[in-house]
């Protein structure tokens, strides 16, 4: 259960507060033929259910900011996502080669039309308590009801909105019916729904204790303290997990959380700072794992704000930006300039062509803001942006230098996490904003829900009607050229009209001590232990 922060907490979460303190003033594939064989699952080892080679090992890992929220089907926070993916699974999940591959299913068929999926389950697979019980399709079919329906209002249903309808076959086996194709749907069960058991979120509060299917059960959150989940025993991968426990620390100070790394209060650090990437990777007692990840940098304007309703006063602020200096001065080179969303692991980034990244120009946005009739000497306004996760305050900084070139007064506001998300995210209170989010495997899933004129992520109040028609297209269309064809149209438009444009993907680094084995960085999977233990 969620605890007040007022309570006391684990003893070695209150050291690690203590040391916050001193560190902040020192320093898949496609369609399935019938014999296609039963996927067995993540890792294993053969040495039986939960609590195998490592039994009795605990693993500590440090965060920078509170899950806020674990409800598999409403979160968008990252620090949520990553304990989840340790709880809750899908029908699918992302491979290190961010292609789908059965998980909680075992195979499926998709019909010549592509309209009708049929995926037969995994049996004897278990719930965790306090709800229990065998994974059947009943609860699958509740999974899927729940994130379609509107009340709920999970950010997911986007991915839906094709399905007519989701029936239990057997005990087993489950339909999924479209009222027309749609090209990602197994991407879309591999990135968005975890099944939950049937009428859990009437037995449980989900924000506050997740029930899923995972290699590890939810156990106790403490805000703004940390999260515990613990291994269990019946797992339906043998061998998995290996340790006996993970206890996930919120340091929100990057000073402290090094600090914890380095002398051996804390196993995993998700985030290495940029600065401290080499130095951690020197010594003989941490290693780092790194890779240009999913998750964007997007600098938002509100598109009902003037002077950010004309699209020639945005595109010049995007020309004013340099993107090259904040990839050196803010990440310390550990990161890809970009002006769209497509990350540079994805397949899509040879086929769908964006043009070159613009580097900056000030005379050409001076020429912009002349064309549109706007003084920049006139200018007031300012940048959101939250402190944590990430270095966006810092990239806010340089933007804040960037435009005053053009004659801008810019004011950075900084933001704790959860001030950011009422003021951005929820009430679109903001002229200019940075935001980071994952930009997903498919191309769906960078453009319909920012660009879409009734897009769930479209804060920006964009609407284009030949943008809807193409993002409607892209979902329907299956043959992946013309799918790129389709999808470079929409980066056609976007960039001349700039609703929203993009900064850079950062480089994920995560730090673990030397002792720490078995964890392997997958940019989908992050901070995924199923195989994980520690050699003491």
């Amino acid at each position: 259960m969620q605890r007040d922060s007022n309570d006391v907490g684990i003893s070695r979460r209150n050291a690690l507060r203590a040391v916050s303190g001193v560190a902040v003033g020192t320093a898949l594939a496609g369609c399935s033929d019938d014999d296609t064989e039963p996927q067995e699952g993540i890792g294993g080892n053969g040495n039986g259910n939960g609590n195998g080679v490592g039994a009795g090992q605990v693993l500590n890992v440090t965060f920078p900011d509170d899950p806020e929220n674990f409800d598999p089907h409403l979160t968008t926070i990252n620090m949520a996502q990553r304990v989840l993916e340790n709880v809750v699974e899908g029908l699918f999940r992302l491979n290190a080669d961010l292609e789908p591959e059965p998980l909680l299913a075992t195979d499926y068929e998709i019909s010549d039309d592509e309209t009708e999926y049929t995926i037969s389950l995994k049996e004897g697979v278990q719930f965790h308590e306090p709800i229990g019980g065998e994974m059947t399709a009943a609860d699958v079919v509740y999974t899927f009801e729940r994130v379609m329906d509107p009340d709920v209002g999970s950010p997911r249903a986007e991915n839906f909105t094709r399905v007519d309808s989701v029936e239990a076959v057997d005990e087993y086996t489950v339909r999924f019916d479209l009222e027309e194709p749609f090209a990602p749907m197994l991407t879309a069960f591999a990135e968005s729904v975890e099944i939950i058991p049937e009428g859990a979120a009437d037995e449980v509060d989900l924000q506050e204790h997740p029930v899923g299917t995972g290699p590890f059960s939810f156990v106790d959150w403490t805000v703004n303290q940390g999260v515990e989940i613990e291994a269990f025993d019946d797992y339906h991968v043998d061998g998995v997990p290996a340790l006996e426990s993970v206890e996930f620390d919120i340091v929100p100070e990057p000073a402290a959380r090094l600090t914890a790394l380095e002398v051996g209060d804390t196993h995993l650090l998700e985030s290495v700072p940029f600065q401290d990437i080499e130095d951690v990777s020197g010594s003989s007692e941490t290693e780092v794992a790194t890779q240009t990840g999913l998750f964007n940098q997007g600098y938002w304007f509100n598109g009902d704000e003037a002077p950010f309703d004309d699209a020639r006063v945005r595109r010049a602020v995007s020309h004013a930006i340099d993107r090259d200096a904040i990839i050196q001065g803010v990440l310390f080179g550990h990161g890809e300039p970009v002006h769209y969303p497509i990350p540079p692991a994805s397949e899509w980034e040879n086929t769908i062509d964006p043009g070159p990244v613009p580097s900056q120009d000030i005379d050409h946005a001076l020429e912009l803001l002349d064309d549109a009739g706007v003084d920049p000497e006139s200018v007031e306004t300012s940048i959101k942006v939250s402190r944590t996760p990430g270095p966006g305050a810092d990239a806010a900084t340089l933007i804040q230098g960037h435009l005053s070139e053009l004659g801008f007064d810019v004011e950075v506001v900084e933001l704790d996490f959860s001030t950011w998300l009422d003021e951005v995210w929820v009430d679109n209170d903001y002229e200019m904003a940075i935001g980071s989010w994952s930009g997903r495997v498919d191309p769906d899933g960078w453009y319909y829900r920012q660009y879409h004129s009734e897009g769930a992520w479209n804060h920006w109040a964009y609407e284009n009607d030949r943008v809807d028609e193409l993002l409607e297209e892209g979902r329907s269309e299956t043959d992946p050229d013309a799918r790129a064809d389709i999808y470079g149209e929409i980066e056609s438009i976007v960039q001349e009209e700039v609703p929203m444009t993009y900064l850079y993907f950062d480089d994920e680094s995560v730090g673990y001590r030397s002792e720490v084995e078995g964890y392997e960085l997958e940019i989908a999977n992050l901070t995924s232990f199923h195989n994980v233990t520690i050699d003491n």
